[in-house]
């Protein structure tokens, strides 16, 4: 058997017999690393960066994603993972952890693809560790994830082609996860069983994280088509420093207003919600949601079969590989890409970002992380294929 020392294994914190080099899942699709976002406060650039390492298979990749002037910049690196698995570099990208759960930060040095950075991510309100996922699927383990958000502000500067943009106090997210997942360690195996119970359609999946004034709000929900919430989890974090205690809503009622294409047909862009979130005490606190940016296709980071190979996240392509392109963006919907492989899903699969108002006090306001699509039926649209 053969393992190594990392530099973790000198912290007294071990929960296995081995070393920090083996996970204890053997799965391919487990990984472990980090989802930055940021974006300006008028939404006309935003930056998303991927950062993951695939222990089981000998992967670090990383991707970074960006959106300016109606184009999608785009590059994706992958390198070995070992012996180098304490260095949290793959080709131009670096992350530095400059105090846990607090400060972060991301440089893209100089490369072939025209994206370049140095981004300082300063959380704001102590992260939120979401609810564990565990998915089990024909008595095996199908997912197993953790994660926590933190939501702060973004330093920095970045160039993005032939713009050079100064960051002074963007809002931003960073995830942290780690476990099994659906989107990582390359294509699901076609030999397993499917599922003979499958759950019912999500309908639709709204997920965001908002700097808000003094305080962080954080949901997610799904919303089928039969009405009620299959999925539904808050937080409220206030800014350190703040005596008062972090807070969850106890119940949602949403309006979504939706793009629409040149017949006047909804499409699933989410322009904006409004929401209508219950306190404990049974008192609301009204918001209003709005789109500020242009989507940013995840494909372009490797996510939904990505990669010019199409096999996506960690997968092994050799010692170091990297690739990338541009994208034009037409509308809520349309992609013009030079490669012919990006591929639009019938759900539309994008991020934005977004300003949150709250409808009570207006100059309360915001802006995060908008996620918005439709997953399963659901009324104005066709199935999702």
């Amino acid at each position: 058997m053969s393992t190594r020392l990392t530099k973790l294994d000198e912290w007294p914190r071990h929960q296995a017999g081995g070393t920090f080099d083996v996970v204890v899942d053997g799965s391919p699709h487990w990984s472990d690393g980090y989802y930055f976002t940021a974006g300006a406060p008028d939404g006309s650039a935003t930056v998303f960066i991927g950062f993951r390492l695939y222990a089981n298979n000998d992967v670090l990749d990383t991707f970074v994603v960006a959106s300016v002037e109606g184009r999608q910049h785009n590059m994706r690196w992958s390198r070995r993972l070992r012996p180098q698995i304490d260095e949290l570099v793959c080709g131009p990208v670096s992350v530095e952890i400059v105090e846990p759960l607090r400060v972060i930060r991301v440089v893209v040095g100089a490369n072939d693809y025209g994206i370049e950075l140095d981004l300082t991510w300063t959380g704001e309100a102590p992260p939120y560790n979401e609810e564990r996922l565990i998915t089990i699927l024909n008595g095996r383990v199908h997912a197993d994830r953790s994660n926590y958000d933190q939501c702060g502000r973004v330093d920095g500067m970045m160039t993005i082609g032939d713009r050079t943009i100064a960051v002074e106090e963007w809002s931003g997210v960073r995830d942290h996860s780690w476990g099994i997942g659906n989107q990582t360690g390359g294509p699901r195996s076609k030999a397993i069983a499917p599922d003979p119970d499958p759950p019912a359609p999500r309908g639709v999946r709204q997920w965001c994280v908002f700097r808000m004034r003094d305080r962080v709000l954080f949901w997610q929900f799904h919303s089928p088509a039969s009405g009620g919430y299959s999925k539904f989890e808050t937080r409220v974090t206030y800014a350190y420093g703040d005596e008062r205690p972090a807070s969850s809503w106890t119940a949602v009622e949403h309006e979504i207003v939706w793009a629409t294409d040149e017949s006047g047909r909804p499409v699933r862009r989410a322009l904006g919600s409004t929401l209508a979130f219950t306190n404990e005490d049974g008192t609301i606190e009204r918001y209003l949601v709005e789109a500020i940016s242009q989507p940013v296709y995840l494909q372009g980071g490797g996510y939904f079969a990505g990669f010019d190979d199409g096999l996506g996240r960690g997968v092994y392509r050799g010692e170091l590989h990297h690739e990338g392109e541009v994208w034009e963006l037409d509308g809520p919907v349309g992609v013009h890409e030079p490669k012919g492989i990006m591929k639009l899903h019938a759900d539309a699969y994008a991020e934005q970002w977004a300003r949150c108002t709250n409808l009570d006090d207006p100059s309360d306001t915001g802006t995060g992380h908008l996620e918005c699509v439709v997953l399963g039926p659901y009324p104005g649209f066709d199935q999702p294929s």
